[in-house]
């Protein structure tokens, strides 16, 4: 049973970032944008500034994977000063609302170019926090797990992560019932202390001191030798593009119900759970299904066209005005979602070991989250466009979809037309996955 105690208690970090996610990419954006009328594309610019430190993950992964400074922890550091950034950035998050907000006497004391610059400095704490937090966390977890079990308890830890989403979509949605910006205000300080207190309890004693042999390569020899290998550079192409296609409508998708199908702010706060159980039912199929498998390449494709058959049924729902569709929608977007993300992240740390584990989950999740920026910036300026031009609300949202059904399409044909001799093949008694022996490291 791969289930211990360790693990569970190690997935009490992906449950209270599932908390803080809500906060920040649901709630948050949708009032920015319904109910203050700031422009999508400021809203995006804020969410999407993840983007523009996306490459810490990187070097964060890659320093810890050689730390020797503090104590002999190498991971633990990482994890920690990453949980501190982002509770940090939740507890000043009602900062962000009160100065943008119409309603607030704050608002009317400072100029919105400051109030703006500081809710963008707010923004920019969470997600450097995120990307060092996450990627020292995942990388202990590889640590951690035996490499036959790692893609079953990345699924698991992924499980967790949107339990915590679904649970916390409950709570904003019936605190918001009567909306009020102080109400908000109230959620986000609570997501606050329970992310870092389950955070804290997750990762804390996990990790042994241990001593590694001198590593004289440097950050730019590594990425250098990583990327040397093709099937390292098609996997990444591949990801980038399939992330881009599942995640342009992620600051839009609440913002949608709300102006084109007339939802209430506790109503769209339920589409996150709507999502969420999307992607759990995706961690459930995955733990069950890519440990038998030769290679991700069936899950990678089922992805994506249930994820284009998803944006087609949310593009119906403008048309005929019905809720029903847009929810299930969102709910098939997020199995498609989980599934792609699971597959591609579970190929990645089956390939790596105690000396490089930080490095590939830090580039796994640079390319990650460097197209989900990128998606959340050019969606919502995509939309502000499309209204600039036509003064139709239904069809900006609508051009989003149909662009990232595109880029759905175009990620399918990479797979599609993969070399089957760059698939990792599965090997008798070794765990799914693990064939690639010539990548650096593994």
């Amino acid at each position: 049973m791969f289930l211990n105690k360790r693990l569970l208690r190690l997935s009490l970090f992906q449950l209270g970032l599932g908390f803080s996610v809500v906060v920040f990419n649901g709630a948050l954006n949708r009032v920015f944008i319904a109910e203050e009328q700031i422009p999508a594309g400021m809203v995006g610019w804020l969410l999407s500034l993840g983007l523009f430190v996306a490459p810490i993950r990187a070097l964060m992964g890659f320093m810890s994977d050689r730390e020797k400074r503090t104590f002999g922890y190498r991971r633990f550091p990482y994890a920690w000063f990453g949980t501190v950034f982002v509770f940090l950035a939740l507890s000043s998050a009602p900062f962000s609302l009160l100065l943008l907000s119409k309603a607030s006497e704050l608002n009317s004391h400072v100029p919105f170019p400051v109030g703006f610059g500081m809710s963008t400095f707010i923004f920019l704490l969470y997600a450097v926090g995120l990307h060092i937090g996450q990627t020292g966390y995942l990388a202990m977890v590889t640590d951690l797990t035996p490499q036959r079990e790692r893609s079953r308890a990345m699924a698991y830890l992924w499980v967790t992560f949107i339990i915590g989403q679904i649970i916390s979509a409950f709570i904003v949605s019936a605190w918001l019932e009567d909306y009020h910006p102080s109400k908000l205000v109230q959620v986000m300080q609570t997501g606050a202390v329970v992310f870092f207190v389950l955070a804290v309890a997750a990762i804390w004693g996990q990790e042994k001191p241990i001593e590694l042999e001198e590593d004289l390569d440097d950050f730019s020899s590594k990425v250098w030798a990583l990327f040397e290998d093709r099937r390292m550079r098609w996997f990444f192409a591949t990801l980038f593009i399939g992330t881009l296609g599942l995640t342009a409508q992620d600051v839009l998708l609440e913002p949608y119900g709300g102006q084109v199908l007339g939802m209430a702010v506790s109503e769209t706060a339920r589409l996150t759970a709507a999502w969420g159980i999307g992607m759990l039912i995706a961690m459930l199929i995955a733990w069950r299904v890519i440990p038998r498998l030769e290679s991700p390449l069936p899950v990678a494709l089922a992805a994506g066209l249930i994820g284009m058959a998803g944006f087609g049924l949310i593009s119906s729902a403008s048309l005929s005005k019905q809720v029903l569709p847009f929810v299930l929608g969102a709910s098939i977007i997020g199995v498609a979602s989980g599934l792609f993300l699971i597959s591609t992240l579970a190929w990645v740390v089956s390939l790596a070991d105690v000396k490089t584990a930080g490095l590939y989950v830090g580039m796994w999740g640079l390319v990650q989250t460097t197209a989900a920026g990128l998606g959340a910036l050019g969606g919502s300026n995509l939309r502000d466009l499309v209204i600039r031009t036509t003064g139709n609300v239904a069809q900006s949202y609508t051009t989003v979809y149909v662009v990232e059904m595109a880029l759905l399409a175009v990620a399918l044909i990479l797979f599609a037309f993969m070399p089957r001799e760059l698939l990792a093949v599965r090997t008798k008694g070794r765990s799914a996955f693990a064939g690639l022996t010539e990548i650096p490291g593994s």
